[in-house]
């Protein structure tokens, strides 16, 4: 098995939203799933905690997808108390064009 993507992420560039659809994320107990979006050379942005439920999020302003990474990180309960990821990354990838 292993061979099913954690999640799905699609954004739509016209409206600037992240879809992020679940399909085999599981959360570790007493923890938090969080998305971070990696600019080409810049610091991880949070973009908000990873739950069973489907979600759309704004993109971050001035976000560049080209070169855009988006990782998954476990941090404390409720989210990184620092800004930035803490945890160790349990999923990333790249964005494809469709």
């Amino acid at each position: 098995g292993g061979h099913l993507p954690a999640l799905i992420i699609r954004v739509d560039l016209a409206s600037r939203s992240v879809f992020v659809r679940p399909v085999a994320t599981t959360v570790p107990k007493g923890r938090s799933l969080e998305l971070w979006y990696i600019g080409q050379g810049k610091a991880p942005k949070s973009m908000g905690l990873v739950d069973r439920d489907a979600m759309k999020i704004r993109l971050p302003g001035g976000a560049r997808i080209e070169k855009a990474t988006f990782a998954v990180t476990v941090e404390p309960k409720g989210g990184s108390p620092t800004g930035g990821p803490t945890g160790p990354i349990v999923y990333s990838g790249e964005l494809l064009k469709e």
